[in-house]
């Protein structure tokens, strides 16, 4: 394990960042849920209570620490090794033999570990915690209803279905089934419908045959033309689809519009460890290039404004991308770019 965790000077140096990247994110959790509860105070009703807010900022703070996991990367480093460079550790571990290189990989390591346990919490629980989170909000503030149905048309059967905020679980359906003239020869009522593998079952349905005028019922049904996975994905945002959920979704997907914003979310979503990577690299260059006289206060204002002109580009790059303007993978990538470029100048710069 040391050729992973380094020896005793790369884990101190691992050690100090770590703690910097801890205290920059609790601090940012402690604002960021401060902030969203001041905000949603404003929205308090007699259905949305002071607790409601409470909940929905706190189960907010995931999402924010994985949104600004790049930011957090980048300051925690900054003050980590400008911590070690102020007390004059640095000095000290450079004498023991340990090159710019050696210091960097050894920043990297908790940085990296952050990353990937960030990247996997997006792929798996984060999507269906923000989507529930958000809908349930909505609803408590009466914006939404559950009320507020889907229809969803399959071959010749057009149904109406309402859904919970997590899409797990379908109520009180209605299936008309068409005849060639597309006229209504079946009508299927049931109040709920469950999912078994990868069919959804009609619970006790009640089947209206509108030309023989006849009425039945059935313990059970299965739903032949339910909605299926890519059905339901098209009815969220795609802020709340994994990667391998785009991607089904992209392909999928006919209209422009939304084909755009779908992948704009797929490539921001795969860009996103990059962005952190290269953000850690820019922090560095601060410590490691020429313009190293600078204290720590300096170095940190430094890479705060750099974030801050990073975060503005994303959203220029982007916005340009919903509209066609660029393409969505041009509109992640640029920003990057522009940061790996500006952080390649910073390193070799030698002042006059």
């Amino acid at each position: 394990m040391s050729w992973f965790l380094g020896d005793l000077v790369e884990r101190n140096i691992s050690r100090k960042v770590l703690l910097s990247i801890c205290i920059v994110g609790i601090s940012l959790m402690i604002l960021d849920f401060l902030f969203s509860l001041i905000s949603e105070i404003s929205d308090l009703t007699d259905s949305y209570s002071l607790y409601d807010a409470f909940v929905y900022s706190f189960f907010l703070i995931p999402v924010s620490l994985n949104e600004y996991l790049s930011y957090i990367c980048l300051l925690g480093v900054l003050i980590g090794l400008g911590s070690l460079k102020e007390e004059g550790e640095m000095i000290a571990t450079k004498t023991l033999g340990k090159s710019n290189f050696r210091i960097l990989i050894a920043s990297l390591r908790p940085a990296l570990l952050l990353i990937l346990v960030g990247f996997i919490f997006q792929e798996t629980k984060l999507p269906s915690l923000s989507q529930s989170n958000e809908e349930e909000r909505l609803i408590k503030q009466n914006r939404i209803s559950l009320e507020d149905g889907y229809w969803f048309a399959s071959g010749s059967e057009i149904s109406y279905f309402k859904s919970s905020p997590n899409r797990q679980s379908i109520i009180e359906i209605q299936i008309f089934e068409l005849d060639e003239g597309w006229d209504i020869e079946r009508i299927i009522n049931s109040e709920s419908a469950t999912r078994k593998g990868s069919n959804w079952i009609l619970n006790n349905p009640e089947i209206i045959n509108i030309k023989g005028g006849h009425k039945s019922s059935e313990s059970s049904l299965i739903w032949n033309s339910a909605p299926t996975q890519k059905d339901m994905r098209r009815i969220l945002s795609p802020k709340y689809l994994s990667i391998l959920e785009l991607k089904e979704t992209i392909d999928d997907e006919v209209s422009e519009y939304k084909r755009n914003n779908l992948s704009l979310e797929f490539w921001r979503k795969i860009f996103h460890p990059v962005s952190c990577i290269i953000l850690i690299f820019l922090a560095s260059s601060f410590i490691f290039s020429q313009i190293r006289d600078q204290n720590l206060g300096q170095r940190l204002l430094g890479g705060v404004i750099f974030a801050f002109s990073f975060d503005i580009a994303q959203n220029l790059f982007e916005s340009m991308a919903v509209v066609s303007f660029l393409e969505p993978f041009v509109a992640v990538v640029l920003p990057i770019t522009f940061v790996f470029i500006v952080t390649i100048v910073i390193w070799r710069w030698k002042p006059s």
